[in-house]
């Protein structure tokens, strides 16, 4: 995307002025975000399948996941996280067609992965997309909730306590993010946890929210949900999700009851409310290819009124929490985040619900039935495919992909080639070998791609660069094993794994830029989160995070407070130092690895003039060379652009 996207390059007397190289998108300003049966059309899991059900039984008060897998299910990984330290592959020539490739194979796994490596390159040149694709479809999956669990016991928590302590919230949090970013940085199920973090911005919930503030254990078991049903069936995840209790806190399910007129008792909305405006079908009807359709005035119509949100939040009346056998009781017990809620039959509206004006549900259902009903009313409706598939398009590849990509993948979301709907590995696969998610940048290149969002920044450059944790040291004396410690970044960079200020994300799927972007009519989700404030405190991050991190530097601290909640984490830069004295050839590597090629010859130049100013004569002065070109091409904004 090329609209108002400036490399702002500064050299004043051979000085590099980092502070003043700025995305000036649209002079910087950002808003805030604000606060019938379908089953014949799906299966229960689509063919090949790697869903398995991440529901836990009463008996797994200990903490332990009864996962009950399903016909082509997924082993869970058994490895150790850890960094690959092995010897990464010789980067092919520049101007060959090994360079070609490996810059084709970076642009794929950047849409597909937390980030490219460089073994990962080699890996994908040699055995092409759709052999890759088949590879992770199968890869053994990583729990963030089983690791966690492990985590609370190493570091001397209960792992599921009966009754939650407060005091320990943050501690146990913090576990959690460490967690996040160990899986999603060493983790070799790339696709799969990339999908779930994708999912996550959909399906949204937040430890924001008061509801979720000492639920780790809940909102790992939460991600472990989205990340089981990745491959799996949308109808699938959206019941499971519905039931689960962090979405139940989040969107007040929970403790849902039927009207009462005489205790002034009606059916809260909110869930029902979210349910069709953000998870399943939108605000307004849609054509297969995501454009709005128009009345006979030109204007949009409506999916939902009035009158159906109350219908369907009478839907999801008489639910509460697992481990309580009566309604007005509350737990703090660890096993209620996990456990679905269970149905209190008294406590449901039993009449009849109509829908959308004419889709009936008759009287007399159980709460269950009534759920399912609901879902498949709105698993049938003809947004769903379109809302859906654009949105995971805008999260993999492109904030404004055509109609035309839209419609296939849609296509694709409605029948994945034998009958089955919402097969989201159909979908994933459809989004990520479509030609323009391949060949857009050359196609349409003043509107193709999209700015990545922090946390991608971060996670493609660590995992480039064999990124390696630190121990952690707490008040008893307790040194942990290395740790990726990087749960501070919402007052950093305006974005935490689940932390977004509202159910609504980090940023709208439909937000424009005000200026070139917007008078363009194109949409830019990320720049929501992108304020001066914002751009200048990440650009400092980065230069924390990586200056003086390599793990030849025997200066470094070995451990750090385990009450911090950010400490900078070690990298590997041996292979750029050995560059350090080929100038142009430390960029070409930056270049390919970071930017799959697409560096401009200006920011080349600009970047080659400053590094020719910097002496390298002894080791130190290497070390510097990378930082400052990792530097600067990391803070630059044609690295935020992912195209």
């Amino acid at each position: 995307m090329k609209h108002n996207l400036c490399f702002a390059a500064f050299l004043v007397n051979g000085c590099w002025l980092s502070a003043l190289l700025l995305i000036t998108a649209c002079g910087g300003g950002s808003s805030t975000n604000t606060s019938v049966s379908a089953a014949s059309s799906r299966a229960s899991t689509a063919p090949g399948s790697a869903t398995t059900s991440s529901m836990i039984s009463s008996s797994s008060i200990n903490g332990s996941v009864a996962q009950s897998s399903s016909a082509g299910s997924v082993a869970v990984s058994q490895k150790i996280l850890a960094p690959d330290l092995t010897a990464d592959p010789e980067l092919p020539a520049k101007g060959t067609e090994a360079h070609a490739k490996a810059a084709e194979a970076v642009r794929f796994l950047t849409q597909a992965t937390f980030g490219p490596t460089l073994k990962d390159i080699d890996h994908l040149t040699l055995v092409g997309k759709g052999a890759w694709l088949e590879e992770q479809f199968v890869e053994p999956k990583n729990l963030h909730m089983e690791l966690l669990l492990k985590r609370y016991e190493q570091i001397g928590l209960v792992p599921v306590p009966t009754k939650d302590i407060d005091m320990e919230a943050w501690q146990r949090d913090v576990q959690r993010s460490d967690i996040f970013w160990e899986i999603n940085v060493w983790g070799k199920d790339q696709l799969r946890q990339r999908m779930a973090y994708a999912l996550s911005q959909i399906l949204v919930i937040s430890n924001v929210a008061d509801a979720l503030f000492n639920d780790s254990r809940g909102i790992a078991h939460y991600n472990d949900i989205l990340a089981n049903h990745a491959f799996g069936n949308y109808r699938e995840l959206l019941e499971e999700v519905t039931l689960n209790p962090m979405m139940g806190e989040y969107l007040n399910m929970v403790r849902n009851e039927k009207a009462n007129a005489e205790k002034n008792i009606r059916p809260d909305e909110n869930f029902a409310r979210e349910l069709m405006q953000l998870f399943s079908i939108g605000l307004v009807e849609l054509n297969i290819d995501g454009t709005v359709k128009l009345d006979d005035k030109n204007q949009p119509i409506p999916t939902y009124d009035q009158n159906t949100i109350k219908a369907l939040a009478r839907v999801f009346t008489g639910w509460n929490l697992a481990t309580i056998t009566n309604w007005w009781e509350w737990t703090d017990s660890g096993a209620s985040e996990i456990l679905p809620m269970k149905a209190f039959p008294a406590y449901h509206d039993i009449g009849e619900k109509i829908l959308f004006g004419n889709k009936i549900i008759p009287a007399g259902k159980t709460p269950q039935q009534d759920i399912d009903a609901a879902l498949d009313i709105l698993f049938a409706h003809n947004n769903i495919a379109p809302f859906i598939s654009k949105q995971l398009i805008q999260r993999l590849v492109t904030s404004n992909p055509s109609s035309a990509y839209v419609s296939r993948v849609a296509s694709i979301f409605n029948d994945n080639g034998m009958g089955v709907k919402g097969d989201l590995k159909a979908v994933v696969k459809a989004i990520l070998l479509d030609d323009e998610a391949q060949n857009g940048y050359k196609t349409m290149p003043d509107t193709f791609g999209k700015l990545r969002e922090p946390i991608l920044q971060f996670s493609a450059i660590w995992r480039a660069f064999h990124v390696q944790g630190v121990p952690a040291k707490n008040a008893a004396g307790y040194i942990s094993p290395p740790r990726l410690r990087f749960y501070g970044t919402g007052r950093e960079m305006g974005q935490r794994p689940f932390g977004s200020n509202s159910v609504f994300n980090f940023y709208r799927p439909d937000y424009q830029q005000p200026g070139a972007i917007k008078t363009a009519n194109l949409v830019s989700p990320e720049f929501q989160i992108l304020t001066e404030s914002f751009t200048v405190a990440k650009t400092n991050l980065m230069t924390w995070f990586h200056f003086w991190t390599d793990v030849s530097n025997t200066s470094l601290a070995k451990d750090f407070n385990a009450d911090w909640d950010l400490f900078p984490p070690r990298m590997n830069f041996s292979k750029a130092k050995t560059l350090a004295n080929q100038r142009a050839q430390l960029i070409d590597y930056l270049n390919l690895l970071l930017m799959a090629n697409q560096m401009s010859a200006e920011m080349q130049q600009i970047l080659l003039t400053y590094l020719n100013s910097l002496p390298v004569s002894n080791n130190v002065e290497k070390e510097i060379m990378v930082y400052e070109a990792l530097f600067l091409v990391a803070a630059s904004p044609e690295y935020a652009v992912q195209r």
